[in-house]
């Protein structure tokens, strides 16, 4: 009777074991996989910023993507792990997302939110007419708004989070537009010129202590079929952000300062 008690004892104890090494291995399989690192985009809620947040999310990477109006931004939240809201031209609203992240760490910030002007795009008919007789001052400070200063506003309303991570990457999406040397067509001032700027920022903020061991680079996403692009450029937002997102995550202080194409090509400035 006590070698039948002692066996059934043995058989129990067996069959605990085997519930909690199952429960442990599905508790494992069960835990998500750790993210790649966070990143930041602006102006995600179309076109290459939300190119570039889906290439970064089918990766495992945690995507921020900011949007003006995040409750328009139907396609970002399907993808991002979260939207939240930026005016890059706007202080307050810099503020606003600086406490909302405040002890949040962040790996890679990308100013992609960019203005282009009344025009339709580069090479349009509605851009040739663009000319200096057509030109207004609300136009190139709109520019300057939001594609020159709103880039180094936001990266300074964010330097906490950015010095967080052991190796910040600071990217600023500009334009071959912006090279001082190409002049094969005219028009289009606010948004050549704005891009020049961000451009000289670029290498400003390169050497800049408060961003301590950070890489800042511009990077040309080249001509993509886009609202600013229009329907006859050569790239699709998915084949140029592909490309970037690889760019970007190779990126090491040899490349900062520098002034990038889509392709991993050296532009000059």
């Amino acid at each position: 009777m006590k070698n039948k008690m002692l066996a059934n004892y043995r058989i129990f104890a067996k069959s605990l074991l085997a519930m909690f090494l199952l429960c442990s291995i599905a508790d494992v399989q069960a835990e998500p996989e750790a993210k790649k690192g966070t990143v930041l985009i602006t102006g995600a809620n179309r076109g290459l910023g939300l190119a570039l947040s889906k290439q970064f999310a089918a990766d495992n990477y945690h995507v921020i993507g900011t949007a003006r109006s995040p409750e328009k931004a139907t396609e970002l939240k399907k993808v991002a792990n979260e939207v939240l809201a930026l005016d890059v031209t706007s202080d307050e609203s810099i503020k606003a997302l600086a406490k909302t992240l405040n002890g949040k760490t962040i790996d890679i910030l990308v100013n992609n939110a960019g203005y282009f002007g009344p025009t339709l795009g580069l090479g349009t008919e509605r851009d040739k007419s663009a000319t200096l007789k057509t030109l207004t001052r609300s136009e190139v400070l709109d520019c300057f708004a939001v594609n020159s200063a709103g880039p180094i506003f936001v990266t300074q309303g964010l330097i906490p989070n950015l010095l967080a991570s052991k190796q910040p990457k600071i990217i600023i999406i500009s334009s071959r537009s912006g090279i001082i040397n190409q002049s094969r067509s005219a028009g289009a001032y606010g948004y050549r010129i704005s891009k020049t700027a961000v451009n000289r920022a670029v290498k400003i903020m390169s050497v800049d202590k408060a961003l301590g061991n950070s890489i800042v680079v511009a990077i040309a996403p080249g001509h993509n079929q886009t609202d600013m692009g229009g329907d006859r450029a050569k790239l699709t937002p998915d084949q140029s952000m592909k490309m970037v997102k690889t760019l970007i995550e190779g990126l090491t202080k040899k490349h900062d300062g520098g002034f990038w194409y889509y392709d991993g090509k050296k532009l000059p400035w």
